[in-house]
């Protein structure tokens, strides 16, 4: 809808543009739409000026949104021009820069300029375009009569790149005569450009030390014979930038060699590092200090020069989380000599250098890093603990049997949150090396029961809790005596524990002992206990979830209808056919959660009782009747799809779309007048938008 301005509009426009308050002129740059074109575009223009950001912002916006296209690029290409106003000129760049290719051409043309300075920030306005049809007027001005303007050509050429580009920049960088301005430009933006370059190539721009480190970055993208010597030799350089960008360069040289090219390589690396005194303590001073990708490039290059003095100033540089995991990497690879000078310092290190230590140590091999674990257990930061016992898991350390179990005692006599953390992390760490499924001897899996055993008489209830946790991960068939005797506790959080324990020790055979929960006073340990059965092996457990099936508690009776169904889905026994069946007509037609507990485990099974989620397409419930869309959807034969045709009159948009939906996705194209007429009459967006798709698949 075109809106009409009346003298009155336009008046009080150009009345508060000159307001002296500035929220007052960005909201008229907003209504400049009142004014005629012509004049909006030089308002605009004007405001590009404004001593306000807000104003300048806004104006830049509106006028990349103004569809003059001619008049805005002449209006902000003279804009640039402005000696008096920088944020006019500048605010004119950005709003060149966001118009986009359809500014290039303009923009070309005013490279010819006699204002260097135009000329200057209209080869920015290129560069933040990045438009490869400006790249041979931007090679043309790197032979313009400003050394300025000749910079910013070659920054400009490096944002768009190419082969063409790199020759140009090449030229430039090389030329003997040239401003250093302008060759800095080039060579850096080679550099960007990861152009690969020879040593023949560079000429002598190794010989300064300001082109030097950019220069020395490329010769570390070209697989030529002649760059690892001139490498070396610049980490000797008394530059740091030089030897900086030379371990940046030889480090991406090893990654392109395999082998004995690698090794021999590496050699002499590490050889040159030797021979050179401060090349090591300059590159862990600089840890500290240097941006991210500098600090990531020293890691590497001080993990492969393996200096032990390097060891602990690298860890701590792991503090910053982004570079983390590259120093644990970095310092696996040192093994035992990571440990031992770890272990020194020991008592120096911070927290937080401690955690990542003891997360070390969980990798490397070593027997000083088996002790300091050990030890670390009974640090006074939870964080640390929790780290040591993480890698004794891990490392399967069995001396850290005992320790763990202590650990578990004290840490589970504590109620904070922190505590909790440390509990879980330790009932893991437990898991990891006692358990049977990873590999831990019958020998050890038997001693950690009896310690776990041994703490119960007497424990509270969160000891008794994590024991049952940790049993039903360690324990074994012959250990269900144990774990029945936690399912008489007076917790139900242990008692529940204990179901889910049995579950896991034998599903063949822990049906008997789990009959004891079926009547539990908790409904939370009789849920458990559905769900157990429905893991058995045993057939004879279809009575007692027929009978948890009739729990007074609607959650007991959804979780046993659930498990009745994934349990005896493809059942050939008739009688038990029969109990399934009478079983979920029940739990169908019981309250919502019930039901939708039964379409839910129809919907993940399938077979021959998905159809039977039909018989609640009629409920109330929207998110009954979209599961067992979903389950129909899903299993349902044609006539069975089908019976959704209604549901896309249905009351509740939620179920229009997915009845639609399921349609569309089973492709039933009978289903397309129905959808149509609802077409006609839907309100929802949408729904609306999924009727579309929908059709636009069932017509293709």
């Amino acid at each position: 809808m075109t809106l009409e301005f009346d003298a009155r509009d336009r008046d009080s426009v150009l009345r508060d543009l000159d307001d002296g308050d500035a929220e007052v002129r960005r909201l008229a740059v907003e209504r400049v739409g009142a004014l005629p074109p012509e004049d909006a575009v030089s308002r605009l223009v004007e405001c590009l000026g404004d001593s306000s950001w807000r104003v300048r912002k806004a104006a830049v916006e509106r006028l990349v949104a103004t569809a003059e296209l001619a008049p805005k690029l002449q209006a902000l290409i003279r804009a640039l021009g402005d000696g008096e106003n920088p944020g006019r000129r500048n605010a004119a760049v950005e709003a060149l820069v966001a118009c986009g290719e359809t500014a290039v051409p303009m923009l070309m043309d005013a490279c010819a300029s006699p204002d260097c300075d135009v000329r200057k920030l209209v080869v920015d306005a290129l560069a933040g375009i990045g438009d490869p049809r400006s790249l041979e007027p931007l090679i043309a001005n790197l032979k313009d009569l400003d050394p300025n303007v000749r910079a910013a050509a070659a920054d400009a050429i490096g944002a768009i790149g190419g082969e063409r580009a790199e020759v140009a920049l090449l030229a430039v960088a090389t030329r003997p005569n040239e401003e250093k301005l302008v060759r800095f430009s080039a060579v850096h933006a080679l550099a960007a450009l990861e152009a690969p370059v020879r040593l023949v190539d560079l000429g002598e721009i190794l010989d300064d030390p300001v082109l030097c480190p950019a220069a020395l970055a490329m010769l570390g993208r070209h697989d030529d014979p002649d760059a690892p010597p001139v490498l070396l030799k610049a980490l000797t350089d008394p530059s740091r930038a030089t030897r900086e960008a030379a371990m940046r360069a030889l480090l991406r040289v090893l990654a392109r060699l395999d082998g004995a090219e690698e090794a021999e390589l590496t050699l002499r690396i590490r050889e040159t590092v030797s021979a050179v005194g401060g090349v090591v303590d300059s590159a862990t001073e600089r840890l500290g200090e240097a941006d991210l990708p500098t600090r990531l490039a020293l890691v590497q290059f001080l993990g492969l020069v393996q200096a032990p003095d390097a060891i602990v100033p690298v860890l701590l540089a792991g503090q910053d989380e982004a570079l983390g995991e590259v120093v644990l990497a970095t310092l696996e690879t040192l093994g035992p000599a990571s440990e031992n000078a770890i272990d020194a310092e020991w008592g120096q290190l911070s927290e937080g250098a401690r955690r990542d230590a003891c997360v070390l140590f969980g990798r490397t091999g070593g027997a000083m890093g088996v002790s300091r674990l050990l030890a670390a257990l009974e640090d006074f930061s939870a964080e640390v603990r929790s780290a040591a016992a993480r890698s004794i898991g891990e490392r399967r350390v069995e001396a850290g049997l005992p320790l763990l179990v202590r650990r578990l005692a004290a840490t589970a006599s504590d109620d904070d949150f922190e505590s909790e953390e440390e509990l879980a992390t330790v009932i893991d760490a437990l898991i990891a090396l006692a358990s049977p499924s990873n590999g831990a001897s019958a020998e050890l899996t038997e001693r950690a029961i009896s310690l776990l055993a041994a703490t119960l008489e007497g424990a509270d209830e969160n000891m008794r809790l994590a024991v049952a946790q940790v049993l039903g991960h360690v324990g074994r068939p012959q250990d269900t005596e144990i774990v029945t005797f936690l399912l008489k506790d007076p917790s139900a959080r242990v008692r529940r524990a204990a179901v889910d324990a049995l579950a896991h020790l034998d599903p063949g055979t822990a049906a008997e002992p789990l009959r004891l929960a079926l009547a539990d006073e908790s409904s939370s340990v009789r849920i458990a206990a559905a769900g157990a059965l429905g893991a058995s092996q045993s057939d004879s457990v279809i009575e007692d979830l027929r009978r948890l099936a009739d729990d007074e508690d609607a959650r007991v009776r959804g979780a046993a209808a659930a498990s009745v169904v994934r349990r005896f889905s493809e059942v050939a026994n008739s009688t038990h056919r029969e109990a399934v069946i009478a079983v979920l007509d029940v739990a169908l037609n019981d309250e919502a959660p019930v039901a939708l507990a039964a379409v839910g485990a129809l919907r993940a099974v399938g077979g021959s009782y998905a159809a039977r989620a039909a018989s609640v397409l009629g409920r109330p419930d929207p998110d009954l009747v979209r599961e067992a869309i979903g389950c129909l959807a899903a299993h349902g034969d044609a006539s069975q799809v089908e019976s959704l045709f209604p549901l896309v009159e249905h009351p509740d948009w939620s179920v229009r779309a997915e009845a639609i939906q399921a349609l569309a996705d089973r492709r039933v194209t009978r289903a397309v007048p129905h959808v149509l007429r609802r077409l006609e009459t839907e309100q929802d967006d949408f729904v609306r938008d999924v009727i579309l798709r929908a059709l636009e698949k069932l017509e293709s």
